[in-house]
């Protein structure tokens, strides 16, 4: 072969794996782009089925100190009417507290109620007509009407409840009790009825370390403030009550709501923030508060959000902005694979190549270097050309 191949293979190969590296390189950082800016790319999933809707971005546009907590008073849950008026406990005074959407004391209840006392009020409800009460130093359930008067009394003594805080319920009317000491959500129809324990001791899916409070979605779904485990938590609801979903938030949430969209809101207390997500977890947006923010509530037509503190009540008047991007976890997952299995395969092709040059330097040569008969013998036979006179008659005179 001729002395010239070896050397021309080396740098054709070269250039081969060249391309084929800056091909692989472009293509991992597309994937890593895709995979950090969360956005969505029409692929099919697993299981057919239609793309997950795109949720619109949140910002406050207003901010209003709705009120202040009475004197000795210490907020604690707090639920919304369909009027808009709000229903708040104060653990400090032992009573209930109504106030108007401009933040006018309506009507306060307790500590007496009818012959009964009031000790420790956590979390209320609101359904039809009636006002619902889980005081947590009994522990009971009170069932009110509209002036404040017992309709009925659930005692949840024979649960062996402990630390008990928020309370929900559903468009049937079943109650939702968090009974945050035994990590899980007690389920009571309206007639008192135990339907269901949901949780366990966990940070697993459907697993509870102290949960606080929940709320539902307009599909009935419910989501949970899981304290300790600092996450929200989505359940399906009625019959099944699986855990679905979970996102860890980077704080511990006393409360959650969900608004009429399906975005889901939970207080960050530490840094007197609300944080707005999609019920997979994809943020929304950050909306600032003036208090403390412990428990949050949508307002009626879903364009203010009301945020308790343990001194007082802000309005958040809303607005909405562009959907940001909300990549699926399963998608973001998959290219996060996809980008390092690339990684990996540039290595991989970087070794290869390297052994692949040093094989080629270093091999032997096989055939042998021989001249071309024909050009030796035309170049044997070529007339030396006008510099080779010259030089020749030069060295002819210096010889003489």
């Amino acid at each position: 072969m001729s002395i010239n191949e070896p050397y021309y293979a080396v740098r054709s190969g070269m250039r081969f794996g060249r391309r084929v590296v800056g091909l692989i390189t472009l293509f991992t950082l597309i994937v890593i782009g895709f995979a950090v800016s969360g956005v969505e790319l029409p692929i099919p999933r697993a299981g057919g089925g239609s793309q997950a809707p795109l949720y619109a971005g949140v910002r406050s546009v207003a901010s209003t100190t709705l009120l202040h907590a009475p004197t000795g008073g210490e907020l604690a849950f707090m639920a919304v009417e369909p009027s808009g008026n709000l229903v708040v406990s104060d653990a400090g005074r032992a009573s209930i507290l109504r106030f108007d959407p401009a933040g006018q004391l309506l009507s306060e209840w307790g500590p007496p109620l009818a012959g009964a006392q009031l000790n420790e009020p956590a979390g209320v409800a609101v359904f039809g007509g009636s006002y619902f009460v889980l005081d947590r130093g009994t522990p009971r359930i009170f069932k009110l009407d509209v002036t404040g008067q017992p309709q009925a009394v659930l005692d949840l003594q024979p649960l062996s409840p402990y630390g008990l805080n928020g309370l929900a319920v559903d468009q049937a009317g079943n109650l939702y009790a968090a009974d945050t000491g035994r990590n899980r959500i007690l389920v009571f129809s309206p007639t008192g009825e135990l339907l269901k324990q949901v949780g366990r001791a966990g940070n697993d899916l459907g697993g509870f370390t102290q949960p606080m409070m929940l709320a539902f979605a307009p599909d009935s779904a419910f989501f949970v403030a899981d304290w300790e485990n600092g996450r929200i938590e989505r359940f399906n609801p009625s019959p099944s009550y699986d855990a679905t979903d979970a996102w860890s938030l980077g704080f511990r949430p006393f409360g959650v709501a969900v608004d009429r969209s399906g975005r889901v809101y939970a207080p960050d207390s530490e840094h007197r923030r609300v944080e707005a997500y999609t019920p997979q977890g994809a943020s929304l947006g950050e909306l600032a508060v003036n208090v403390a923010p412990k428990q949050v509530a949508v307002a009626p037509g879903g364009t203010s959000l009301y945020v308790l503190g343990a001194d007082g009540v802000d309005r958040i008047d809303l607005a909405n902005t562009p959907p940001p991007p909300q990549g699926s976890s399963d998608f973001s997952d998959l290219l996060s694979v996809l980008a390092l299995l690339l990684m990996v395969l540039l290595v991989v092709l970087a070794v290869m190549s390297r052994r692949q040059r040093r094989r080629l330097l270093h091999a032997p040569f096989e055939g042998k270097v021989r001249l071309d008969a024909k050009n030796g013998a035309q170049r044997q036979q070529a007339q030396p050309g006008a510099d080779q006179n010259l030089l020749v008659t030069n060295q002819t005179k210096r010889e003489q």
